[in-house]
Order: structure tokens, then sequence, then C-alpha cells
């Protein structure tokens, strides 16, 4: 995501959020939870994991706004991708 938009996020807006933890860089659908604005700097974000209820602060390389916009390149979701099988991807969110 780029900066302008990472700091255009709101409370509410729906994301697709990849987890660095996972061994398979997992994508995720979530909504803004809270966003503390910083003068000058990128804003921190929480994001609510609709799947799990889990909240996490992702760094904003790791999120997607929805609907996706595929002209942007992910590495995340490149990876992903060179892992499924032909057709996997298609219920994919990124």
């Amino acid at each position: 995501m780029l900066p302008f938009q990472w700091n255009a996020l709101r409370v509410g807006d729906r994301v697709s959020v990849h987890d660095d933890h996972a061994p398979g860089l997992d994508i995720h659908e979530g909504v803004v939870a809270i966003v503390q604005t910083r003068r000058g700097g990128a804003n921190e974000v929480s994001i609510r994991i609709e799947t799990t209820d889990r909240v996490v602060r992702p760094r904003r390389h790791a999120v997607h706004q929805l609907p996706l916009d595929r002209r942007f390149w992910c590495w995340r979701c490149d990876a992903i991708a060179a892992h499924q099988q032909p057709g996997e991807l298609d219920g994919l969110a990124a």
C-alpha cells in the first residue's frame, strides 16, 4: 500500500492483510479497527482479522485496499500464487 493510501485509512475500512508470521504469507480479509495519526509520518494502523477476530498491526506493505487493484505489484501475492495449483487463486482476495 502506498504511503498516502495508508494514511488515508479510517476505522471501518475493509482491507486484505498478509500474515508475515505464517510460512505461506497467508492473506486474510479484515477491517481497520484503530488508526493512530502521526504528524509528519506514517499512521499506526490496527486491523481486526475477520476469520480469527485477532487484531494485528501490520506494516503498510502487507496490506491491500479492497477491492484489490492488481495493477500494483506484491511479492507476497506472487509467492502465494507460485505455490498454488491453477485455478486455486480464483477465490483469493489478493
